[in-house]
């Protein structure tokens, strides 16, 4: 009875402490405490956190880092089950094939923020040299968008795919088969090849495994970015790809030490 006294006092002591704004707890006001006194007591007095917006913000975040360490766990769990996809020979790449670190950007050639963001992510390519960049084709924009992406797999083939890639990104011309191949000559493509390999029924198949792994990564539109085990939605400057890179960086590290 006196062992619970003196854990409710404790509790209380802190609580109080809590409630007063203090930023630093003695940690001889909490070593003592039972996490089933604490459950106890808060459930019993739960005004304690709904009257006090530093606990209820405190206790916010928790849950939010709690989800968000969910989350990228079943990211990676994702994008291992999918390891022979992002090694395909179908699967562009550039950057450094020697990192633990890859960055994947799922686009369309007909998306306007994905056009906005290439030269953001052109800019954080010369920053970060020592990440390998994938390039995930995920046409949902029409039957154009499927094209391009067939014709920028027959690309990569031909070992032209970044020429073909700058083109398409960078072009404000409508975007069909006519400009799609034209296009293609222009980066030196044989056109011929490039038509014959749009047809085969891999790159189709090739199209649909990408999307399914959009699918499993919870990638609802483009552009999208998986930068490690994080995820980041819609239009990015360089300086948010960088900073996203450095922290997987951290993490990265911090998991070899551990």
């Amino acid at each position: 009875m006196r062992s619970a006294l003196r854990h409710l006092v404790s509790l209380a002591l802190v609580l109080a402490l809590v409630a007063c704004g203090a930023k630093e707890l003695d940690s001889s006001s909490t070593d003592a405490l039972e996490p089933a006194l604490v459950k106890e007591y808060l459930l019993a007095h739960p005004e304690i956190v709904l009257d006090n917006p530093e606990v209820s913000d405190a206790i916010h975040k928790a849950h939010l880092r709690r989800e968000q360490g969910r989350t990228a766990t079943q990211r990676r769990a994702v994008l291992n089950a999918h390891s022979e996809l992002l090694e395909s020979p179908f699967t562009p790449f550039s950057g450094s094939a020697d990192t633990d670190l890859t960055v994947i950007e799922f686009f369309d050639y007909q998306c306007a923020p994905c056009r906005a963001s290439y030269p953001e992510l052109q800019q954080a390519r010369s920053n970060e040299p020592n990440v390998r960049y994938l390039y995930g084709q995920l046409p949902i924009y029409g039957s154009h968008s499927i094209m391009a992406a067939r014709a920028a797999i027959a690309a990569h083939r031909q070992g032209l795919f970044e020429v073909f890639h700058h083109t398409l990104m960078t072009t404000d011309t409508v975007l069909d088969l006519e400009m799609i191949f034209a296009s293609a000559e222009e980066a030196g493509l044989d056109v011929k090849k490039l038509q014959a390999d749009m047809r085969d029924p891999l790159a189709h198949q090739y199209l649909e495994e990408v999307r399914a792994l959009a699918e499993a990564l919870n990638v609802t539109g483009t552009p999208s970015f998986i930068v490690g085990d994080a995820k980041l939605s819609g239009g990015i400057t360089a300086t948010d790809l960088t900073l996203e890179i450095e922290r997987q960086r951290a993490r990265l590290a911090h998991s070899a030490q551990s």
